[in-house]
Parts: C-alpha cells; structure tokens; sequence
C-alpha cells in the first residue's frame, strides 16, 4: 500500500505516459505502476484487486499442504523415498557417497564436521616487546576461524606424517623414489624422445593409475583420481558433445560409460581401467588440453569442439609394462606424435588449428620417426 501511494504522486506529470513512467514497479513488483493508476483516475475506477500480484495477497508465505482425508495431518514421502533410493543405486561409488553425505546433513543435524579451536591465543593490544609476538601472526588479534582450521589441520597431518615415518620407514623411502628418474620406464618409450624426457612420475598401480596421472597433472593430485572418472563420465553426456560421441564410440558408447562407474576404490578389474584412444579424446576435450600418449603406438589428442590456444596445457602420459600408467615429465618444445584417424574425422572444423598451432612439432616428429628403423 505504501509503494501504490508513493507511486499516486507521480500520475501528476506521467499521466498515462508509459514512456515517462517506465513502468518500474509493475515489472519490478508486480504491483499498479503510475501509467496504470492514471488510467483507473480517468476512468474513476478503483484499483481492481488483480491488478496486484498474488505475492502481496498473501497473509502467509508458508506453504499450504493438502491434507488428505484418511492421513489426517501427516505427509506422505513415500515417493520422495522410493526416487531418493532409486538414484542412489543407479549411481557409482563416488556419488554415492556425495549423495550420502548430503542426506545426513538431513538425517543428523547435529553432527558436523567442525572441530573445536585450539587453546586461544592472548590477543590484547599490538606488539610492545620485540620477541613476544606469536610465531604465526604479524600483530596481537582475534585469529580468523579459518586460522584455527587450518593450525588444527597442519597439526594433525604433521603427527600423521611422523607416525607414518616411524611406523612405515619403507613407504616413505618408495615416495623419494617415485620423483627420481626411473630408467626403467624411459628405457620403454621410442628411442628418438627419449633425449626429450626430463622425469617420469610413477604412481600407485591399483588400476585407477592412469587417472591418478591425469589427476596429479591436471592439479587435484594423484589422491584426486575420483574426481577425474566422475568428470570424465559428466563429460561423456554433456548435451553440448552427445552428437559427437555418438559418432565417435558409436555402440561402445555404453561400454565407455562402465568404464568410468567403479563400486569401490580399491583395485579395479581391467575393464575399468583407462584405455586409449577412448579416454584421450574425453581428458582432450574436458579439460582443453593437448594429451601426448607415449606407448605403443604413441598418440596426440587435441580438443575437438574448440580453437587452438598458444597457452594451452600439455599433460604427456606414458604406458609402461603393458599394463600400467605414468606421469612423463617432458622439455620445453617436445616432438608431439600423430593423432588418430577418428580425430582427423569427427573434429569440428574450428578444431583443425590445433594441427596447424602445432604442425612443426608434429613434423619433427615424423622426421626422428625413421632414425628409429
């Protein structure tokens, strides 16, 4: 009521003008603007009752539920119930999980992740003697409650780490390795790049190892490999790409979709793990970036739905012992190996500049090719 009477002072000089009334608060509100008003004044008709939207006819924004004759007050949630179950179990392990948390958020409020500060700081007046600010804190205050997260975090991962180098002197040993160069894996990539490889980063072999690498290089680290197969499976039915991967996997489009969905997250068959060139067209074309396969045979997959990027990343995996994935630590300006022939045919015409942004790469590669025979 208060907006309408403000809005009666400026039928005066808007008139029914809609052009100088703009028409604010009809679009805005809902409610009778000045051009309108002007209107129901020359007519000498009183604002009508569905000029004003239904919001402000309210006398409750709760609301009202449909009581049933047999259930009294009671709602029913039985098929709210029946769909929650049914989509959890059509989920994997990884959304199964994120569903689960979700719904115990519901299911036990009281429960929470937080935990409790550690013992408070002195916070009072800023520094007067040189040596009694605290070790963490540039002045004397209130720390945020992130600082206390965070000091509580660091505190206990580094009494896990301790324990762990007590306990377990030879896993920490095998982490040390694991970023040395490891001549028994380079021994197994093509002579002619072998000079172009600076490390190779081997990681857990439980079958998730090749999403462990895309997860490490991509920057979720190797513990990150969930994350990526989830992604991988998003990306598969992406409405933007459906056409393209219909053509592309054609009937194995199903098959691709398994391999992504796991029960567990311990070691996976085989089916489940990441095989190529499947999953280097999915990593190329979620993350938009140039993925260097070194094996047998090795493979360049670049994305297939955008254009070429001068700053675009490159993730180079390498196959090893038939069986198992690494991280392949390349030179700055690497020779990149062919891409595959579905690449060549199913690319959007946009995408054809990454061969061009890339063609004296892919011909020194053709040139080192013979020096192998």
């Amino acid at each position: 009521m208060r907006r309408i009477a403000e809005e009666l002072l400026r039928v005066d000089y808007v008139g029914t003008n809609r052009q100088i009334c703009g028409c604010t608060l009809r679009t805005s509100y809902g409610l009778p603007c000045a051009c309108e008003l002007g209107r129901y004044i020359l007519g000498g008709i009183p604002i009508p009752i569905d000029a004003v939207h239904v919001h402000w006819r309210k006398l409750t924004m709760e609301v009202e539920l449909e009581v049933g004759e047999d259930d009294g007050s009671e709602v029913d949630m039985t098929s709210a119930m029946d769909e929650l179950w049914r989509r959890f179990r059509s989920l994997d392990v990884i959304g199964k999980r994120a569903l689960k948390s979700r719904v115990c958020e519901l299911a036990y409020p009281t429960m929470t992740t937080l935990c409790p500060p550690p013992e408070k700081i002195k916070t009072k007046g800023g520094v007067k003697k040189k040596g009694k600010k605290p070790a963490d804190y540039d002045v004397y205050r209130d720390p945020s409650y992130h600082e206390y997260v965070d000091k509580a975090s660091q505190s206990s991962q580094r009494q896990s780490q301790s324990s762990q180098r007590q306990s377990q002197p030879s896993q920490a040993s095998k982490k040390i390795k694991l970023s040395k160069k490891q001549p028994q894996f380079i021994l197994q990539f093509p002579n002619h790049i072998r000079s172009y490889i600076e490390d190779v980063v081997n990681v857990e072999s439980d079958g998730n190892c090749g999403f462990r690498v895309i997860a490490s290089l991509h920057g979720y680290g190797e513990d990150g490999w969930p994350m990526v197969r989830r992604e991988l499976g998003l990306e598969l039915i992406d409405k933007d790409r459906s056409t393209l991967y219909d053509k592309l996997f054609s009937n194995r489009l199903s098959v691709v979709r398994e391999s992504l969905m796991i029960e567990s997250f311990g070691s996976q068959p085989p089916e489940k793990w990441m095989s190529l060139p499947d999953m280097g067209y999915l990593i190329a074309n979620r993350y938009n970036v140039v993925l260097v396969c070194l094996g047998n045979p090795c493979m360049t997959f670049f994305p297939m739905t955008s254009s070429h990027s001068p700053n675009v990343s490159i993730y180079c995996i390498g196959f090893v012992n038939r069986n198992h994935w690494v991280q392949v630590n390349m030179k700055e300006g690497f020779p990149l190996p062919p891409v595959t022939l579905d690449w060549k045919k199913f690319r959007s015409h946009i995408a054809t500049t990454w061969m061009l942004g890339f063609a004296g790469r892919m011909q020194h590669w053709q040139l080192l090719t013979p020096v192998l025979a």
